[in-house]
C-alpha cells in the first residue's frame, strides 16, 4: 500500500529478518529488512516509519547502530528486541532514548509474534503519520527559524491518574515550512540550539502562549500551561523578569509552569539554581523534564526548587504488565519525587494498561497519547471530551 508506514528490520538472521516482516505486512504495514552490515548502513538512510532493531548484528551491534539513527533521525520510533539478558535490554532502552529515538517496546527472544504485532499496531493507532523523520531534507536559512510565519503552539493536556479531570497541559512549538508543511519538532530544536537562538525562541513561546491563553476559553480556564526552557537559557538574567512581564498578563505566575529540558549538559550549576530560584520566588512552577534519561539525576532534582517531576516516555515504556512487581528504576524515580513533595507525571502513556501501571505505582498525573495528542487550542475541548469516554472504560 502506497500510504502504508513503512517498517525497516535490522538483524544479522535473514530468516528472522523474514519473519518480522511478514508480522509487519500482516498488520498492514510496507516492510523491509537489512542484515549485513553495508545493507544495514544503506537501509538507515532511507526512509521508514518505525524500525525493528536487534541489539546483536554480529560485525556490528545494535548500540552502534542505534548512535546511527539518532543522528540522523531523531525522535524515530523503534522497537528493541534481543537474545540478552532482561537488564541489558533495558539499559539499551535507556540509551535510545538518550539518542533522540522513541522507545515503543523492548522483547527478549524469544517473544511472541503476536506481542510484536500488538505493539506495533498500538504504535499505529497513537503515531502522528505528518511526522516523516526520514522525510527530504528542507534547507531553513537563519531568517526563516524564527519567522512568526512559521510557528505556533500545539497542546497536550496532562490529567489525573485518579479523577481523569484535566490538571494542565503543555505547549509545544511547531514549525510548518512554507511548502513541505510541517518539520520535525527534534529537528527544528536542534537548529534552534545550533545557532544559539534558543533564548529567541523561548521568548517567542511565551508570547504565543500568554496570546493563546488569552484568546481561547480552554486555556484561559486551564489550572496550569507549561512552556520548555532549556538549561541554555538558564544564564539569563533577565529571563525572571520577562517571564514575569509576558506571561502574567495572561494568568498568574501560580498558573504557570516551566518545563526545563536538559538537551546539553549544566556547565556551571550556580547561575542555573539562580535564575530557577528567582523564577519560583515569582510565584512560577518548575518542572524537571524527562526524568530518568540519565541527565535529570537525582542531585538535581534534590539542588532545584522544582515542583513536578515527570517521568521519562522511555521510562514508562519498561513498564512491563506481566511482570511480578512494578519495574523498580520507575518506582524509585515516583518515590523520590514524592519524598521530595513533587507532584509526578508519567510522560508518553500511550496504552491503557500502561495508564493502569503508572496509577498503581503512584504517577499523580499522566501524558501521552492515549490521553490525546497535541492539539490546536480550539480542540482542546473536543480532546478532552473524548479522553473522559475513554476514562470511563478504563476502572
Amino acid at each position: 500500500m502506497a500510504d502504508a508506514a513503512r517498517v525497516l528490520v535490522i538483524d544479522d538472521e535473514e530468516a528472522i529478518c523474514e519473519l518480522i516482516e511478514a508480522v509487519a505486512e500482516s498488520a498492514g504495514f510496507s516492510a523491509h529488512s537489512a542484515s549485513t552490515p553495508t545493507d544495514i548502513e544503506r537501509a538507515i538512510e532511507g526512509r521508514f516509519d518505525l524500525v525493528v532493531l536487534d541489539l546483536s548484528l554480529g560485525d556490528l551491534d545494535g548500540i552502534e547502530v542505534m548512535g546511527r539513527l539518532g543522528s540522523l533521525h531523531r525522535g524515530m520510533p523503534i522497537i528493541l528486541v534481543s537474545g540478552a539478558d532482561r537488564s541489558l535490554l533495558d539499559t539499551a532502552g535507556r540509551i535510545a532514548a538518550m539518542h533522540k529515538l522513541r522507545v515503543i517496546g523492548t522483547f527478549a527472544k524469544p517473544f511472541s509474534l503476536d506481542v510484536l504485532r500488538s505493539a506495533m499496531l498500538a504504535w499505529a493507532q497513537v503515531s502522528d503519520q505528518a511526522h516523516d523523520p526520514t522525510g527530504p531534507k528542507i534547507l531553513v536559512g537563519p531568517d526563516q527559524l524564527l519567522d512568526p510565519e512559521c510557528l505556533h503552539l500545539v497542546y497536550q493536556p496532562k490529567v489525573s491518574t485518579t479523577s481523569g479531570e484535566v490538571t494542565g497541559v503543555e505547549a509545544l512549538v511547531r514549525w510548518r515550512h512554507p511548502s513541505h508543511g510541517d518539520v520535525s519538532p527534534s529537528v527544528f530544536v536542534a537548529l534552534i540550539e545550533g545557532a544559539g537562538r534558543t533564548s529567541e525562541l523561548l521568548d517567542a513561546v511565551m508570547n504565543m502562549a500568554a496570546r493563546d491563553r488569552t484568546r481561547h476559553r480552554a486555556l484561559k480556564s486551564m489550572p496550569d500551561v507549561s512552556v520548555n526552557i532549556s538549561v541554555l537559557d538558564l544564564i539569563d538574567e533577565e529571563l525572571p523578569r520577562r517571564a514575569q512581564r509576558t506571561l502574567t498578563e495572561a494568568a498568574p505566575a501560580e498558573q504557570w509552569t516551566f518545563e526545563v529540558t536538559e538537551t546539553a549538559p549544566i556547565t556551571d550549576a550556580a547561575p542555573a539554581l539562580s535564575i530557577l530560584t528567582r523564577l519560583r520566588l515569582v510565584g512560577f512552577r518548575l518542572a524537571v523534564d524527562d526524568f530518568g534519561t540519565g541527565t535529570s539525576n537525582y542531585e538535581r532534582v534534590l539542588a532545584a526548587p522544582f515542583t513536578e517531576l515527570k517521568i521519562d516516555r522511555a521510562m514508562v515504556s519498561r513498564l512491563d504488565i506481566e511482570a511480578s512487581e512494578p519495574d523498580p528504576i520507575v518506582k524509585s524515580g515516583v518515590e523520590v519525587g514524592h519524598s521530595l513533595g513533587l507532584h509526578v507525571v508519567a510522560e508518553g502513556v500511550e496504552t491503557p494498561d500502561q495508564f493502569r501501571m503508572v496509577r498503581e505505582i503512584g504517577c499523580d498525573a499522566a501524558q501521552g497519547y492515549l490521553i490525546s495528542a497535541p492539539v490546536a487550542p480550539t480542540q482542546i475541548d473536543t480532546a478532552l471530551d473524548e479522553w473522559r469516554r475513554r476514562f470511563e472504560f478504563l476502572g
